[in-house]
């Protein structure tokens, strides 16, 4: 999932196509109205468009998933011009099988959160709603927040985390809370 943070209440059709937070840019390469910053291998880590109208991204909404036809358009040209763009989940439902609270924080809560049949990941999280058996959306590695906070692997006060839990206004949704799926939400991707 490759997602859109539109500016264009700031900057006039101009809209960042968010592609991998895990990714240290170090370097921009310019195309047209196009500016993609990258690391040292060339791998894209976010999209600076100058005109959102010709690449027909959606001005109405503020932070959304790319359609497929401008993600195969946009990732041509980066591969024209030897750029790598990652598309990967980036909000997915898991369900949540374990919650202990922290050894360092009464606050802190450390889940095993089941993202597909074969993959549980750990987050640690301040959340009460995050129950055993609660299907949730978290943010995986490589996603960014709506208001532009980057998901990393980390630790929290030295535990590991892998994600976030995800909540409405986290992802620019006007509603309160975290947001709950179904069994057969699990591994599917949250679209915005």
């Amino acid at each position: 999932m490759i997602l859109v943070n539109n500016i264009n209440e700031t900057f006039k059709n101009t809209a960042i196509i968010l592609v991998d937070s895990r990714i240290n840019a170090t370097n921009q390469v310019k195309w047209n109205d196009l500016i993609f910053f990258v690391d040292k291998e060339n791998n894209v880590e976010s999209i600076n468009v100058l005109d959102s109208a010709k690449y027909n991204l959606n001005l109405d909404k503020k932070f959304y998933s790319l359609d497929d036809s401008t993600y195969v358009n946009i990732s041509q040209i980066a591969s024209d011009l030897g750029l790598k763009i990652k598309n990967e989940p980036k909000f997915i439902y898991g369900e949540v099988l374990s919650r202990e609270t922290h050894p360092k924080s009464q606050k802190l809560f450390v889940l095993q959160v089941k993202i597909n049949d074969n993959q549980t990941i750990q987050i640690v999280t301040n959340t009460l709603d995050s129950t055993v058996g609660s299907v949730l959306v978290l943010a995986l590695p490589g996603s960014f927040t709506f208001k532009g906070m980057r998901i990393i692997e980390n630790k929290v006060l030295n535990v590991d985390s892998f994600g976030m839990l995800t909540g409405y206004q986290t992802l620019g949704i006007d509603k309160e809370g975290l947001i709950f799926g179904t069994h057969t939400d699990i591994g599917k991707d949250f679209n915005l």
